[in-house]
């Protein structure tokens, strides 16, 4: 029972991070079809939002799929489960940091539109 309640938590965290990763790249390829069809230098700044946007949601997802895979981290092997836990804090301080600067610009943009 146990061993099926976590496949279906690994199941999960791996379908969280599909959608992540999709949702970034639905964002880029918008923005490059925006950035296509519009071929002006007054349109970066929408372009750029869009391509933001969907990079801090895409962020989120991904932070959510690590802090899944903290929870299948196995805590009897201890060198092991440092080494894991020190390399998640890693990517999700990164990933933080990112949709910050990321967040700031889109607020910047924001600014800039109106």
């Amino acid at each position: 029972m146990e061993s099926n309640i976590l496949e279906i938590i690994h199941y999960a965290s791996f379908t969280i991070g599909i959608v992540g990763i999709l949702i970034i790249i639905i964002g880029a390829i918008r923005g490059f079809y925006h950035y296509l069809l519009h071929l002006r230098a007054d349109n970066f700044a929408q372009i750029r939002y869009e391509v933001g946007s969907h990079i801090i949601l895409g962020l989120d997802f991904l932070v959510g799929k690590d802090i899944i895979d903290t929870m299948l981290i196995d805590a009897n092997n201890p060198e092991k489960f440092w080494m894991d836990l020190a390399a998640l804090l890693t990517v999700v301080t990164i990933r933080i940091i990112l949709t910050y600067f990321i967040q700031k610009e889109i607020a910047d943009l924001k600014g800039v539109e109106k």
